[in-house]
């Protein structure tokens, strides 16, 4: 099973760890976070657990993290204009067919791509090659902003919302 939990607030970048340190207590009922290590492509693992899996992701002033029993990855972004040639350079042939120019729906096919390749611990360049398959991905989104989850089964539906002010002060183990 996975869920994704998100927060908001001034700096996403300041709430993942601690996003990750409220989730695992709600999800699994821990009191801190294990020791974390990271695969050789630099992917965040809990040390010697195969069982739970997590995954990271913040922009701007917010912050997911997925937690599954299997891996999973997440990706969140705010959605903000970029080089007109981005979408060009970054998605694949199907995924441009998909594409209906706006940068909502950039961010849209980008987030899916990135969780994907989070998940699969896999490299997202070149990112026209980096196609996820069908069925294993969910989007979210909000105003001004785009996530996807990735994962084994079934994606969640949505996210679970933490208040910042519920959060642990130091996440990181």
């Amino acid at each position: 099973m996975t869920q994704v939990y998100g927060a908001a607030g001034e700096d996403g970048r300041l709430l993942a760890w601690p996003l990750l340190a409220a989730a695992v207590g709600l999800c699994w009922g821990w009191a801190a976070l294990p020791p974390v290590e990271r695969s050789p492509r630099g992917k965040p693992l809990f040390a010697g657990d195969g069982g739970h899996w997590f995954s990271l992701s913040h922009s701007g002033g917010l912050a997911l993290c997925s937690l599954s029993d299997a891996p999973v990855g997440v990706d969140v972004e705010v959605v903000r204009p970029r080089r007109a040639g981005l979408p060009g350079y970054t998605l694949s042939g199907a995924e441009l067919e998909e594409f209906d120019g706006s940068w909502e729906d950039f961010y849209r096919l980008w987030t899916r791509k990135e969780s994907w390749c989070k998940r699969e611990d896999a490299p997202l360049y070149p990112p026209r090659e980096a196609v996820p398959p069908p069925g294993c991905c969910a989007g979210f989104a909000g105003e001004g902003w785009r996530g996807a989850v990735c994962c084994h089964g079934a994606p969640p539906e949505g996210v679970v919302w933490l208040s910042p002010g519920s959060l642990p002060e130091q996440g990181r183990a």
